[in-house]
């Protein structure tokens, strides 16, 4: 017997960080951490008109949007970019502190003289 993971649907007003997975012409897919996934329309995208919403949204950008709508028995979401504010972004990103031990320069030491050769080439 299969289990489903059950995926918990956000509240409106929530703040979530996703990924752009589908983009349409008027809209875009987008999935979160949480397991759920979200629509980001075109009228939801900023105040400023957009002529091209393809060109403005593309597959892998990450965002923090505003949950505007849920439909539980549908399972929809649907997000909002522009709704959210400056404060509310910069919150939204987690921050920890990083181990310098866990950064490593090797790979860039083995290619710099191979990048810096070719460039001189040119």
């Amino acid at each position: 017997m299969e289990s489903k993971e059950i995926v918990v649907l956000p509240k409106v007003g929530d703040i979530a960080v996703g990924t752009v997975v589908k983009v349409f012409q008027t809209y875009a897919i987008m999935l979160f951490e949480e397991g759920w996934t979200g629509l980001l329309h075109i009228s939801e995208l900023s105040h400023s008109f957009i002529r091209s919403f393809t060109s403005f949204v593309t597959i892998g950008t990450i965002y923090s949007v505003k949950v505007v709508s849920v439909d539980e028995k549908a399972r929809k979401v649907h997000v909002s970019l522009k709704q959210v504010t400056a404060g509310e972004r910069k919150r939204s990103f987690s921050h920890r502190e990083i181990d310098p031990s866990e950064i490593s320069f090797d790979s860039l030491r083995e290619h710099l003289p191979g990048w810096i050769e070719e460039q001189n080439k040119e």
